[in-house]
């Protein structure tokens, strides 16, 4: 690859990152549901959580 070449290619890496963090691209991005966060937690996560709250408190009084 020649030196404009790189010139180029980093100009454009340049002009994505730009364009990806912009207000608009953000807002953008937040009406589109795949990007959408869900704040609840699945039930089967909070049951393993749980399991593993129980397993940490019943070794926490035996000593190695």
């Amino acid at each position: 690859m020649s030196g404009n070449e790189n010139d180029d290619v980093n100009s454009l890496r340049q002009e994505i990152r730009k364009q990806f963090g912009s207000a608009a691209t953000t807002r953008f991005v937040r009406n589109i549901p795949a990007f959408r966060v869900d704040n609840a937690m699945p039930e089967r996560f909070t049951n393993l959580l749980a399991e593993l709250d129980r397993t940490e408190a019943g070794k926490s009084g035996h000593s190695d």
